[in-house]
């Protein structure tokens, strides 16, 4: 289990049957909104959905889908495109709509504005200086960490695509629409698997960059660059363009829309477990290397941490999350309250074995204390041992499973949650 000196809350505290749960998981939603993720502003909206392609895809037995998504209040509207595979069936299938964090053309790592001119060396030692002066605890050096975050292996092996100013790769794009067989897509495997695959980039519904934040979706709510207290960050903003496509599954007819998942990596990993914990209409929920402010725990984190990331990225949550800075004991949750709020529906979390800066171990150990919630709801208990790399534990409709590898969303997290999904259904 997880090693920390502060206080773990109980996410069961006052808790001893399912209605005094679910009007816990009320306020604790209401918690998360307030302090951490925000409110979406209170604005009447429409969403429609627009189908623009449909072709049979014979080498993988399915059917391609090309659609918009239109989402519009009195302040304007915005689209975005959605995709999505469907394996010829005879039965409505299950699915999974990604929250894309990849992108349709090369782009580099994005570095913090602070070292934008700077040469690799200085960059590196400014960087070291932030992590340390941010009090965060890793075992990994800068180099290594950054490598596994741009999907390279920590040995520093070249990659095609161009570098970075740290001599990092630039991630490898992925078109939503061509490519069958990127992990972080597997269309292909998952065709094979019976299961529907609908995806969305995050960044065609709002821009990951804090200068231009708000910019797409944000920015029709009325949003501004000032925002209150407790108004939405782009994380929020993002899970609440999953509900819109939520809102469209039913246009797809060859898909079960009682058994859809909501997933993603990383920062969108971190949107789509909000998302899944508000959206009660989605069957499953991976948060796949979500780390901090995902499915980890805040209290004791190794790796990235609150003050590093309210520091690099303060568009991601509401301004008043800012107060807790260093003050983690403080909040009246942690992370595997969000994650409890999914039950007693289906979760699969993910780590990645070398991704020291999401933190697996507090990734486990908050399913593990979430777990509890779902034994209320009579589910099978979770087991307490972290599972080896490649291995999966589960307790029922609980699941937690360790890649071998670094920080990226691959097959095996797919085939653990379409595995996890079929053998509940």
């Amino acid at each position: 289990m997880y090693q920390t000196e502060m206080k773990i809350p109980d996410v069961l505290e006052g808790c001893g049957s399912i209605e005094q749960w679910r009007e816990k998981r009320e306020r604790i939603l209401a918690d998360f909104a307030a302090i951490e993720y925000g409110k979406r502003p209170k604005l009447p909206y429409e969403v429609s959905w627009k189908e623009l392609a449909r072709e049979a895809v014979l080498e993988l037995d399915a059917t391609h889908l090309r659609a918009e998504i239109n989402v519009k209040t009195e302040l304007g509207g915005v689209t975005f495109p959605v995709t999505a595979f469907i394996p010829v069936s005879d039965e409505k299938v299950p699915a999974a709509v990604l929250i894309c964090s990849q992108s349709k053309s090369p782009e580099p790592m994005k570095m913090p504005a602070q070292m934008e001119g700077k040469s690799a060396q200085e960059m590196m030692e400014m960087f070291s200086g932030m992590l340390k002066r941010f009090g965060v605890v890793m075992e990994q050096s800068p180099m290594e960490m950054l490598a596994g975050m741009a999907g390279q292996s920590p040995s520093g092996a070249p990659a095609a695509g161009g570098n970075t100013g740290l001599g990092m790769p630039t991630p490898k794009p992925l078109d939503l629409d061509k490519d069958y067989d990127n992990g972080h897509w597997p269309v292909r495997e998952m065709m094979k698997r019976g299961m529907a695959l609908i995806g969305f980039y995050a960044n065609d519904v709002e821009k990951d960059d804090a200068s231009a934040f708000p910019s797409g979706l944000a920015k029709i709510f009325g949003t501004k660059e000032e925002r209150a207290g407790s108004e939405w960050g782009i994380l929020a903003v993002w899970a609440f363009a999953a509900s819109c496509v939520m809102d469209c599954v039913p246009s797809i007819v060859e898909i079960d829309e009682k058994r859809v998942a909501v997933a993603g990596h990383s920062r969108c990993g971190k949107a789509a477990l909000w998302c899944g914990a508000l959206d009660e209409r989605f069957a499953a929920v991976m948060p796949n290397g979500s780390g901090c402010c995902g499915a980890a725990l805040s209290r004791g984190k190794t790796g990235e941490n609150l003050a590093s990331i309210q520091a690099f990225f303060p568009h991601w949550f509401a301004p008043a999350f800012k107060q807790y800075i260093g003050r983690e004991g403080e909040l009246p949750f942690d992370q595997h309250f969000l994650l409890a709020a999914v039950a007693p529906r289906l979760l699969q979390v993910g780590s990645g074995s070398e991704d020291a800066w999401a933190d697996p171990d507090g990734e486990h150990c908050a399913t593990c204390l979430a777990s509890r919630v779902w034994e209320l709801y009579g589910n099978d208990s979770f087991p307490e041992e972290k599972p080896g790399e490649d291995e999966m534990a589960v307790g029922g409709k609980v699941g937690y499973h360790l890649r071998k590898g670094s920080h990226k969303l691959d097959v095996f997290d797919w085939t653990c949650l379409a595995g996890h999904m079929m053998s509940e259904a």
